[in-house]
């Protein structure tokens, strides 16, 4: 059976797309290697195998990774369902990873200044509820992809209301973080988790989209539908969110230079 190709719009907004996510991984990636090079949070022993998975696959990298295959799918010219789904579902998901990824930069705030593992400022149980947020949205996200795959409506609704109810407690929790431990933290941990926050509206609306996507009116199609609607409400806002996810961990972590963690810092 045959289906419509991709229109030419999207076309076009398939290669502006791998431009733009190559870009970032070509910045990110080098960026986020030195960075895990020069404060290694992690149990295992540094190695530099170690830093080049964590640069490559870290969330930002991956989002762009993501985009770029959803991009090559729409220029392949190709009249298979599965293809379509596929991209429809690969468009759904982009928003989980950069949840997840503000999620760690909580983790990092509580680091700042710091190398090394189990070193965070935050108790325990603050940790614990960012692990469970971070298992949360995968949940969610399976639960969408799977029922997309295999078109299963209330799967796709379980997992859409899971996934807003789970951004809704996490970036609860994120302003909860950032007035409780606001004293404890130093000046640049408490500015990576106020950076966060910004994030938050363009979060909202790229949420938003992602559920007219999936239950909305056809115009809001990540495949077939309007190209003005997905650049303003999909694109847009994931390069926004990028950025601001990547001036966070800039700040936690800075490249060059060092970073005061003098707690009394963050006390404007």
């Amino acid at each position: 059976m045959s289906f419509p190709t991709f229109s030419l719009e999207k076309r076009h907004i398939a290669i502006a797309e791998i431009v733009i996510f190559s870009l970032i991984q070509f910045i990110q990636f080098p960026t986020r290697f030195l960075q895990e090079w020069k404060y290694w949070h992690h149990k295992k022993r540094k190695y530099v195998g170690f830093c080049f998975l964590y640069a490559w696959f870290g969330f930002i990298g991956l989002v762009a990774q993501i985009r770029i295959v959803g991009s090559g799918m729409v220029l392949s010219a190709t009249t298979d369902e599965n293809i379509l789904i596929a991209e429809i579902i690969l468009q759904s998901i982009g928003v989980s990873p950069l949840l997840i990824e503000a999620s760690f930069l909580m983790l990092r705030s509580g680091q700042t200044g710091r190398t090394g593992p189990e070193n965070s400022r935050y108790p325990k149980h603050i940790l614990v509820t960012l692990q469970v947020f971070r298992f949360l949205v995968l949940f969610s996200i399976v639960l969408i992809v799977v029922g997309g795959s295999v078109e299963n409506h209330a799967c796709r609704v379980v997992g859409s209301v899971a996934l807003v109810l789970t951004f809704a407690f996490g970036y609860g929790l994120f302003f909860f973080v950032a007035v409780a431990y606001r004293t404890i933290l130093p000046r640049a941990g408490h500015r990576c988790v106020l950076i966060v926050l910004t994030a938050l509206p363009f979060f909202v609306v790229r949420i938003v989209y992602m559920l007219l996507a999936q239950f909305g009116p056809s115009k809001f199609s990540s495949a077939t539908g309007d190209g003005s609607v997905m650049v303003g409400m999909g694109l847009l806002m994931e390069i926004l969110i990028i950025i601001i996810l990547f001036s966070a961990r800039a700040v936690a972590e800075p490249v060059g230079g060092e970073v005061s963690v003098d707690a009394g810092e963050a006390r404007v």
